[in-house]
C-alpha cells in the first residue's frame, strides 16, 4: 500500500509537499481503516481542486517517479532525462526535481526517492521502516553511492552505475531481492486517465475472458452497475470480412490483415433483449462500441484494471475519475475499496476528480479527502487533508458538516476564482 508521496521541482509544484495515505486519529467509519505492517491506512483518497490547480499534476508525479524508475536501465549512459520542472521561477530552472514514495512491498515498508535533473541523478536513498524506525540500506550523493550492510546485494555495484541511471535499477537487473521488491511495487502500480480509457479497454477484454476466478468477479462487477444489458461476450472477427484468399500478401495487405485482427482484438458484444413478432424476446448482441454509452463503455474499460487491483490488493491511481460516470456508479466504486468485504486484500484508489456529490461524510472520512490549490502569487501548487482544515475558532472541522455544500462556498478552498 502507498503510505505517503513526495514531490518537489516537478511541473505546478514548486516546493516540497506530501500526499499522505495515513489515517488519523478521527474516529469516523473506523472500518474503512486498514493496518499494514503495523501502520495504519486509507483505502481510498479523493483529490478535489479547481481547473489548472495541480491535482493532476500530482498524479503526473506519480506517474513520472514510477516511469523514470523503470526505464532507467535502458538509458543510455549518455542520454538526457527528461524533467518538467516549475516553469514561472528562473532559479527552478536548474534544480533538480525530487519524487520520494514511502510504501509496503512484500511484507516490508520501504522509502526510496531520487532528485534528478537532466544530465544526471543528483541524489538516490533507500530506507526499510519497522516501528517508525528507519535503516538506511543505500544513499547517493555527490560523493558517491554509500551502501550498508543490510543492503549487501548492492555491494560492488556502487560503480557500475551511470550517472544518468538510478543505482536501485541496476541492482534489481541483477536479481537483488530488495530492489527487485521495490521495483515490483512500482511495475505493479497502476496510473490510469478516467478520459481516455480506450487505453486499457484491451486488458479488460482479456482479463474478462480469461476463464479465470477474477474474470468472475470482473463480470460481476459489470453485472452490480446495472447497466441495461443482460451479458457480455467476446467478439470474434466476421468470416470473409476481410479474405485476402490464399494468394501471398503484399507488404500493404499484410499490415492492413494485421491491423485489422488487433480492431477485433479489443471487440465486445453487449446483450440485449429484443422483442419478436410474436411477443417473445430473444437476447442478441451487439456491438458495445455501437450500442452502449461512453459512461457504460468506460466501466466496461475499467473492470480490468478496478477487479485487478483488488484481488493483488495493489494500487490504482486515477486521473479524472468520475468523467462520463454516474455519481452513484463512482459512488459505487469507492464503497467497493472503502469496504473490508469487497476490498479484503487492502487495496488502494486514489482519484482526481470535480464531483461533488461524492463530498459527503457518509462516503469518505475527513482524511480521505484533499484539496489541491494555486498560490495566487507564485502559481504553485499546495495540497492538504480536509482533516488538517480549521475553523476560525482554531477547531477542525466538524465531521456533521455538510462538505459538499462549505467547499462550493469556499470554505475549504481550492475552487475557481470567478470575476465578474
Amino acid at each position: 500500500m502507498l503510505i505517503s508521496f513526495t514531490v518537489e521541482n516537478y511541473r505546478s509544484f514548486k516546493d516540497k509537499k506530501t500526499f499522505s495515505l495515513k489515517a488519523s486519529s478521527m474516529q469516523e467509519h473506523k472500518t474503512f481503516v486498514r493496518e499494514d505492517n503495523g501502520v495504519k491506512l486509507l483505502p481510498a483518497v479523493a483529490i478535489y481542486g479547481a481547473n489548472s490547480s495541480g491535482k493532476s499534476n500530482l498524479l503526473s508525479a506519480l506517474k513520472m517517479m514510477k516511469k523514470v524508475l523503470l526505464s532507467s536501465v535502458k538509458t543510455n549512459p549518455t542520454e538526457t532525462l527528461k524533467t518538467d520542472t516549475f516553469k514561472l521561477d528562473e532559479r527552478y530552472f536548474q534544480k533538480p526535481t525530487l519524487f520520494e514514495a514511502v510504501f509496503t512491498s512484500d511484507d516490508y515498508t520501504y522509502r526510496y526517492g531520487f532528485e534528478y535533473s537532466q544530465k544526471k541523478i543528483n541524489g538516490e536513498w533507500l530506507y526499510s521502516i519497522k516501528n517508525d524506525r528507519e535503516k538506511l540500506l543505500f544513499v547517493r550523493n555527490n560523493e558517491g553511492i554509500g551502501v550498508t550492510k543490510d543492503f549487501p546485494e548492492g555491494n560492488g555495484k556502487e560503480d557500475s552505475t551511470a550517472e544518468n541511471r538510478l543505482f536501485l535499477s541496476l541492482v534489481a537487473q541483477l536479481n537483488g531481492k530488495i530492489s527487485l521488491s521495490v521495483m515490483s511495487w512500482f511495475e505493479n502500480l497502476k496510473i490510469i486517465s478516467g478520459v481516455e480509457d480506450f487505453y486499457f479497454r484491451d486488458f479488460s477484454r482479456d482479463f474478462l475472458f480469461a476463464g479465470t476466478n477474477e474474470s468472475r468477479k470482473a463480470k460481476e462487477f459489470i453485472d452490480s452497475m446495472d447497466l441495461g444489458f443482460t451479458n457480455i461476450q467476446k467478439a470474434e472477427p466476421e468470416e470473409n470480412l476481410y479474405n485476402l484468399g490464399s494468394k501471398p500478401k503484399t507488404a500493404l495487405e499484410s499490415l492492413i490483415s494485421l491491423n485489422w485482427d488487433r480492431v477485433w482484438s479489443s471487440k465486445i458484444k453487449t446483450g440485449h433483449k429484443v422483442r419478436n413478432n410474436d411477443g417473445t424476446f430473444t437476447e442478441t448482441f451487439f456491438s458495445n462500441d455501437e450500442m452502449e454509452s461512453e459512461g457504460t463503455k468506460k466501466i466496461i474499460n475499467m473492470s480490468g484494471p478496478i477487479i485487478d487491483t483488488l484481488s493483488k490488493g495493489g494500487t490504482i491511481v486515477v486521473d479524472e475519475f468520475d468523467a462520463k460516470l454516474h455519481p452513484l456508479l463512482t459512488q459505487k466504486i469507492i464503497t467497493t475499496f472503502n469496504s473490508p468485504n469487497t476490498n479484503p486484500n487492502n487495496a488502494q484508489l486514489i482519484f482526481a476528480t470535480h464531483d461533488t456529490n461524492l463530498l459527503s461524510n457518509k462516503i469518505f472520512r475527513r482524511d480521505q479527502i484533499w484539496f489541491a490549490e494555486k498560490n495566487r502569487e507564485d502559481e504553485s501548487t499546495d495540497i492538504y487533508p480536509l482533516s488538517e482544515i480549521k475553523e476560525q475558532n482554531g477547531e477542525k472541522i466538524r465531521q456533521d458538516r455538510v462538505y459538499e455544500k462549505d467547499y462550493i462556498n469556499g470554505r475549504y478552498g481550492a475552487i475557481p476564482y470567478l470575476r465578474g
